[in-house]
């Protein structure tokens, strides 16, 4: 997509805005790209002039929502003591996370929505061509931001010797971030409320199985 095109685009935000509350109730699929174009009171030329299709819209908010959310959670981790064992700092990320959502609620109605569609066949399309496509684009941004992810932590962790060492790494990596994914599937919650009390009860759980006995 054009950058230049798009930063001229007016009404941009109404469409970004719409795009997401219909996606996060509707999920990909059932979504309405005429409903997201009159709620946003944009006509399909206009839309047509920046995006190819719905799918294009929807990869350009998960560009959205990722930037936004390496953005502030870099910040976030600015202020986080990184010397903490490796369960603290995942509590603290969910803190944070719990920060980002309850700041962003389209964000967060939209991410509803895509978590609800996960492991669909339409949802595992999207994120192959996602992050194929989007490869480099997500590279930059987490070298903008300066951002260390789980698989980050967890080696760290193990440099640390906070982990039990009879239990291999990529394990562990694969474990905790199939866990984190999935939540949403696994406790079903009704609320970010609900959401943040099961992922404390998830980093607990890892806690008593992962670390490192003293």
């Amino acid at each position: 997509m054009d950058e230049k095109k798009e930063k001229s685009f007016k009404n941009r935000e109404e469409l970004i805005e719409a795009a997401m509350i219909e996606f996060g109730e509707k999920g990909y699929e059932n979504a309405s790209l005429n409903n997201i174009l009159k709620e946003a009171e944009i006509s399909k030329g206009t839309f047509y002039y920046h995006y190819e299709n719905k799918e294009d819209l929807y990869m350009c908010l998960m560009d959205i929502i990722g930037e936004e959310k390496l953005r502030f959670m870099s910040k976030e981790m600015a202020s986080m003591n990184l010397n903490e064992d490796i369960f603290t700092i995942l509590k603290a990320f969910i803190k944070s996370g719990m920060k980002f959502a309850h700041k962003n609620p389209h964000i967060n109605k939209f991410t509803q929505g895509f978590v609800r569609e996960w492991g669909s066949p339409v949802h595992r399309e999207i994120l192959n061509k996602y992050y194929i496509d989007r490869a480099d684009y997500l590279n930059q941004i987490a070298k903008k931001y300066g951002f260390k992810n789980i698989d980050n932590i967890i080696q760290r962790a193990y440099e640390r010797e906070e982990i039990r060492e009879d239990l291999p790494k990529e394990f562990v990596i694969n474990i905790i971030n199939y866990l984190f994914l999935n939540l949403h599937q696994i406790v079903n919650p009704k609320g970010l409320d609900e959401y943040e009390k099961n992922a404390n009860y998830l980093v607990d759980f890892l806690r008593d199985g992962l670390a490192k006995k003293q």
